[in-house]
């Protein structure tokens, strides 16, 4: 991975390594991941080791969002800033939040979504948030859809002790929605892609329980 920070390599490699003895972690559809330019991962949300998943599925660094409660402990913020997390408010994107979402996409950076909003208590998928259609357009860059299963019984909501179980992840292939560069986004073009979006991940989830 080059051009990675060091820690983050450390990390993620140590990661790898412990996923796959104990969770013999499958992964599928990293030919989708592109290997430069920015990107949004949009994945279901089951349990608070999704983005770590996520960062093994993919061989470039990821950022994502994480509650500021879990940067109080300075070794265990220290370690999920290494890992590209920076602190939001309520598990919710605020104006704040959007700007650093889209800064970050407009420097080539690839960064994880929940669209969702929230972890999922049954591990089907909830309702998607548009916002996530509205980031990809506003900062012109596909949304790959992600399904991850298993991790919510290594690691079940509410609970602090981890499990052994099986993890899978699948990305699916690229969306993009082409704007002219001389019209405005239109709530239309939202409700497309978010639409599509929607579509992917249901289908990606069928087909991994199937």
């Amino acid at each position: 991975m080059k051009g990675t920070p060091f820690w983050y390599s450390i990390l993620r490699g140590l990661a790898i390594a412990v996923f796959k003895v104990f969770f013999a972690i499958e992964i599928e559809g990293k030919e989708n991941i592109p290997y430069g330019g920015g990107a949004i991962l949009a994945s279901n949300h089951l349990s608070y080791l999704d983005p770590v998943v996520l960062g093994i599925l993919v061989p470039r660094r990821v950022n994502f969002m994480a509650k500021e409660e879990l940067f109080e402990n300075f070794f265990f913020g220290w370690m999920i800033v290494k890992l590209g997390a920076f602190p939001i408010k309520r598990e919710r994107i605020d104006r704040t939040t959007y700007k650093k979402i889209l800064k970050l996409l407009q420097k080539r950076e690839v960064v994880v979504l929940f669209p969702e909003g929230t972890r999922s208590i049954d591990g089907t998928i909830g309702q998607l948030h548009a916002g996530i259609a509205r980031i990809a357009l506003k900062a012109d860059v596909p949304i790959i859809p992600i399904i991850v299963w298993g991790t919510e019984k290594v690691l079940p909501r509410g609970k602090k002790l981890i499990r052994l179980a099986r993890i899978r992840a699948r990305a699916g292939k690229p969306l993009k929605k082409n704007i002219a560069s001389n019209r405005e986004i239109t709530r239309k073009d939202i409700d497309e892609l978010q639409n599509e979006l929607e579509e992917k991940m249901r289908l990606l989830h069928r087909e991994g329980l199937s």
